[in-house]
């Protein structure tokens, strides 16, 4: 076996989905670098794999890949996985990988689980692209502003929340996107708790108020973007709509009823009104 870097995909959940090639690489390899040895003995002890383990996550990724690069500079074979998933997908790995390229090392990835593609399997969108933002930052304005962005974008978005932000995360979407916005929630994903929703927002915020005391494990939400024909004809509807409202309303009542009926924010009503005032002069 050649010196090389594996990137070894794990299970996210049920350690059976792991691949046989992974465990043929895990077997032949001289160190298997980890993002959390406690956690990756769970695994490796399953299938009587016993290797030399070294740590490395995302707060000593710099120093301690400056050794595993050394070692495989000196003939070693290294492989690496995190907790769970694909490494370098909000996981550490990145860096490592980046200085083995940058050393002309062979990287050769070993595919496996993903939170994201075995989410997107179930979620019955039909769309042949999507944004995956990881997880959400830790803060309320910031998470908002991420979620906004996602709603202009109006991109198929796939993102990660952790239980105790995920109920705030789902007030943040009934506000900017609407009760009525339909939503994949993936939850415990190949674990023995595996949930999937497929709801409306306001449906889904009550079901996970009832349970807020016993919100665990990972989250993972898809939202649902439009083509290019769904929103022109949206966009048309609106407009057409907003014409008739303000021959009989005023401006302000016009746009107030315009955003609680289509569930846009009032300052993208506002603007489309004016536009649409100036035009008419």
């Amino acid at each position: 076996m050649n010196s090389a870097l594996y990137i070894v995909g794990t299970p996210i959940g049920n350690l059976d989905d792991i691949t046989s090639r992974a465990l043929k690489i895990l077997n032949t390899v001289d160190i298997i670098a980890c993002e959390d040895t406690r956690h990756s003995k769970h695994l490796l002890s399953k299938f009587s794999i016993n290797k030399k383990l070294i740590s490395l996550h995302q707060h000593n990724e710099k120093n301690k890949s400056e050794f595993l690069i050394k070692e495989i500079q000196n003939g070693k074979t290294i492989a690496y996985v995190s907790d769970a998933g694909t490494p370098g997908i909000s996981d550490p790995g990145a860096y490592l990988v980046n200085k083995a390229l940058d050393a002309k090392i062979n990287v050769v990835p070993i595919p496996g689980a993903s939170a994201i593609t075995t989410a997107f399997s179930v979620a019955g969108i039909i769309s042949t692209q999507f944004n995956f933002y990881g997880f959400l930052p830790n803060t309320d304005s910031k998470s908002k502003k991420v979620i906004e962005q996602f709603y202009k974008s109006q991109i198929t978005t796939i993102f990660f929340v952790s239980p105790h932000r995920v109920l705030k995360i789902l007030e943040f979407l009934n506000e900017i996107y609407g009760s009525d916005q339909e939503i994949f929630i993936g939850r415990e994903l190949t674990k023995l708790y595996e949930t999937i929703y497929k709801e409306r927002l306001q449906d889904l915020l009550i079901k996970f108020k009832d349970e807020k005391n016993n919100l665990k494990g990972e989250f993972v939400i898809i939202i649902e973007g439009r083509n290019e024909e769904e929103k022109s004809s949206c966009n048309l509807e609106i407009e057409n709509a907003l014409r008739v409202m303000l021959k009989e309303l005023s401006l302000n009542q016009s746009v107030k009823l315009i955003s609680n009926i289509y569930k846009i924010k009032k300052n993208e009503i506002y603007n489309l009104a004016l536009g649409i005032k100036n035009n008419d002069k």
